[in-house]
């Protein structure tokens, strides 16, 4: 079993309890209420802000300039492709981007902000990566779980399901997971113990920010 495989397994029961939150069952089943969606994009609009600043923080930290390359498109996807789903549903709300800087992250949301850039500021090249790791790979298992399952497509929200649905992003985070093996698996015994509780604190963050509609 690869070091990435070891860290899948042990987390994905924490993205299994994300997937079973009131807020991803309801957008499954398109019964979520369109204001605690609301309140999820623009909270969710302030974290990838902080996330690119993440990402720009580990090309620093990057020598290789393959790894520079695989972090600038992982940024482009959140500068570019995510940031402009969200920015349909801020239309929608009547909303730009400007408006989002004037909104304070709620709590589940700046601890999760702070525990990256945390991350960021004090730590290496693999500590950062596994930070940044869990949202990405765990929106790929959890919206690729609730689209499978019957009666998805009729959602109300499938068009924000699809985006993380599809294959392709399936197949960019199995690059990342590749990637992640390369530099983890050289690390000492110690140092794979500090990048794995990165990685599940991480997770355990995201289970807090897909409660934070509800209230934790």
């Amino acid at each position: 079993m690869t070091f990435m495989e070891k860290v899948l397994k042990k987390n994905t029961p924490v993205w299994n309890e994300c997937a079973a939150t009131p807020f991803v069952r309801e957008l499954r089943a398109g019964t979520l209420p369109m204001e605690k969606f609301k309140l999820y994009i623009i909270q969710d609009s302030i974290y990838l802000k902080h996330y690119a600043r993440v990402y720009g923080k580990a090309i620093y930290h990057s020598t290789a300039l393959r790894e520079i390359q695989l972090y600038y498109s992982a940024l482009g996807f959140v500068t570019d492709r995510e940031s402009a789903v969200r920015l349909k549903y801020l239309t929608r709300f009547g909303m730009t981007d400007e408006d989002i800087e004037l909104i304070s992250p709620l709590a589940e949301n700046q601890n999760y902000i702070d525990f990256m850039l945390g991350i960021a500021a004090r730590g290496n090249a693999c500590e950062i990566l596994m930070a940044v790791l869990p949202c990405m790979l765990s929106y790929s298992y959890i919206f690729r779980k609730i689209a499978a399952e019957p009666g998805t497509p009729d959602s109300n929200y499938i068009d924000f399901i699809e985006d993380y649905a599809e294959d392709g992003y399936a197949e960019s985070c199995e690059q990342w997971c590749g990637f992640a093996d390369k530099k983890c698996s050289v690390l000492t015994r110690k140092e794979q113990d500090r990048v794995n509780r990165i990685f599940e604190k991480a997770s355990y963050l995201e289970l807090d920010f897909w409660k934070m509609a509800y209230g934790g």
